[in-house]
């Protein structure tokens, strides 16, 4: 089975994401697993289907807060709005996964956010609203 680039990143980052204490077999073990879990269940190819699952959660931007250094002022910090690289939005896709499921369900969670019903985008629409709640906040 051959992987095209998209698939090999995802596998890449995921992998790394999932590593722990530099036990990279471990990890790829788990994701080949996931694999085969997503093979089963769907009867559909599991690469499209987490293709599918992480292009739902792809987050775009990404603010970050600056303190203000003035304490005489009680003025609120001010914030930045970033792009993120394609990397990083994967990665942190990944981790919205694994934090919204336990290893033992997130073929059922990966399947769910395919479909956009699960816990995950539910994190997705809440950084998002949290991100909007700045918005006097936030410089260009």
């Amino acid at each position: 089975m051959e992987l095209n680039f998209a698939e090999f990143k995802i596998k890449k980052l995921f992998t790394n994401v999932l590593l722990k204490k530099g036990k990279k077999n471990n990890s790829e073990f788990i994701f080949k697993n996931i694999l085969i879990k997503l093979k089963k269940i769907t009867k559909q190819k599991p690469s499209f289907i987490l293709l599918k699952c992480i292009e739902n959660l792809l987050p775009k931007i990404k603010a970050i807060s600056i303190p203000n250094k003035k304490k005489r002022k009680k003025k609120r910090d001010r914030y930045f709005l970033f792009l993120l690289t394609e990397d990083k939005q994967i990665k942190k896709s990944i981790n919205w996964l694994l934090s919204n499921s336990n290893l033992k369900n997130i073929t059922n969670e990966i399947i769910q956010t395919s479909k956009n019903k699960s816990k995950t985008i539910n994190t997705k629409k809440q950084y998002y609203k949290n991100i909007k709640k700045l918005k006097f906040n936030i410089n260009f």
